[in-house]
């Protein structure tokens, strides 16, 4: 993972409240690593919901770590794909995190 600082397109220099931006940045990729890409498949609504759940925080998270905090969201990107491996079905899981990013990359 890249140094956080290098994220904000903002001011890469400015360490004032870095704090916090790390530590979005810290629990985003926590989530994303322990996302269940798979969850749609399940048969059984526990899974699904918590899923779905997880996927929706995620989406939020995304949200505010581009349009708030003004991360570069193809750094973010590239470094959420490269920590997550891109098994399941088809390449799901990195197909599923390029869609999170569908709003903020032209």
């Amino acid at each position: 993972m890249k140094n956080f600082n290098e994220y904000f397109s903002n001011d890469p220099n400015n360490d004032t409240d870095a704090y916090n931006e790390n530590g979005m940045l810290n629990q985003y990729f926590d989530m994303i690593k322990r996302h269940d890409y798979s969850y749609m498949y399940s048969d059984d609504h526990r899974s699904w919901s918590a899923g779905t759940k997880s996927e929706k925080r995620i989406e939020e998270m995304v949200h505010a770590l581009c349009t708030i905090v003004r991360v570069d969201a193809e750094r973010l990107l590239e470094d959420s794909l490269s920590e997550v491996e891109e098994g399941f079905v088809d390449g799901l899981t990195h197909k599923t995190i390029k869609s999170w990013f569908k709003p903020y990359i032209g």
